[in-house]
């Protein structure tokens, strides 16, 4: 076990949290397993799938802690209260109602749900609030003693790496931290938010500066790929460079004025700044009091000891997923939720 000194100098025992993004883990089980269905020809891809890329982390990585967070109904309100245009590319309707889910898919996710009850996992869903809100509020709240690993395929979780808090990427199959994160990007790992501030976020339908793309960006600014950055140092860099233009009796770049200037072709205005810093910043999740009220308590309380591994078992076989568990079967299958079912009765000792 790893141990290191904290600032009082006792020794501490490191804890480590697993976070998983549900719907963006569910969304790809879900679409990677079309094909996987049961003797009552019930399509159970999605379930199996969510299952096993959870055991993969905890037969791979020591874990105390599992959170599962999952956007509500009406996740992202909050944000198309501030920007009116927020996903509106999803068809999303926040004032009648979100467009209509597979109900297939609706279903699947709710067995998942009570799996993860089973399995002495920590999940939460609110009705307004977005997944990615809750993650970041699980980061920028941690213990000194705490390590976060993020299960995701979302983007615009990557702000939240730092020495202690890194990625698993769904669709890379990898890890991505603060060591290896230009790897995988072309921008310093604490510019995440600020590119998208300045870019926006086209699977959002959120607009940034007007003629910026991130290859421009980049282009521009080379330093973005080096070092963390400012949005004024951006702002004063743009001003010099259109400066260094004129003496040079060269014409002015459209793209620099419109940063200097905050022009978009968004709604956003003359705000494109402030909306676009409330919409990707993490650093200030957006969250309702009870959402907070909720997430602190799935934090620090103990889970109630109404759970069995046995139900598992039954609900393996009465959902038909036995018939993919080849020669693993139900103990080795669930051997790594055990262990981490083990660990969170001793918390409970704990905390109780």
């Amino acid at each position: 076990m790893k141990r290191r000194p904290p600032k009082n100098g006792k020794v501490t025992q490191v804890e480590n949290i697993l976070v998983v993004d549900g719907n963006a883990l569910y969304k790809r089980g879900f679409i990677g397993a079309r094909d996987e269905y049961n003797r009552k020809g019930q399509h159970i891809g999605g379930i199996y799938q969510f299952i096993t890329v959870l055991r993969k982390q905890l037969n791979e990585n020591l874990f105390h802690r599992v959170f599962v967070f999952w956007d509500g109904e009406f996740s992202g309100k909050l944000r198309w209260e501030i920007y009116k245009d927020y996903k509106s590319g999803r068809g999303k309707d926040y004032i009648n109602g979100t467009k209509p889910e597979d109900l297939e898919e609706v279903a699947q996710r709710g067995v998942v749900f009570n799996y993860l009850e089973e399995l002495y996992i920590r999940q939460l869903v609110d009705e307004k609030v977005e997944a990615d809100d809750f993650i970041a509020y699980i980061c920028k709240t941690k213990k000194e003693n705490q390590k976060i690993t993020v299960v995701t395929s979302d983007r615009d979780l990557c702000q939240l790496v730092n020495d202690d808090i890194r990625m698993y990427l769904l669709d890379l199959k990898t890890y991505v931290n603060h060591k290896n994160f230009n790897d995988y990007f072309k921008y310093h790992y604490e510019n995440v938010a600020l590119v998208k501030i300045l870019t926006g976020d086209v699977s959002d339908s959120i607009k940034g500066i007007k003629r910026l793309g991130e290859g421009t960006l980049l282009k521009l600014f080379p330093d973005i790929a080096k070092r963390k950055m400012e949005l004024y140092e951006i702002i004063e860099e743009a001003r010099k460079l259109q400066d260094i233009r004129l003496s040079e009796k060269k014409k002015p770049l459209a793209v620099l004025d419109n940063i200097i200037n905050g022009t978009t072709d968004g709604v956003q205005g003359n705000r494109l700044y402030e909306i676009n810093k409330k919409l990707v910043d993490l650093n200030n999740p957006l969250l309702t009091e009870n959402a907070i009220n909720s997430v602190n308590e799935l934090i620090d309380s103990p889970l109630s000891d109404d759970r069995s591994i046995k139900n598992v078992y039954k609900m393996l076989k009465e959902d038909g997923i036995d018939i993919l568990l080849g020669e693993s079967r139900y103990d080795d299958y669930l051997l790594p939720f055990k262990k981490l079912i083990e660990r969170e009765k001793k918390n409970n000792e704990i905390l109780n």
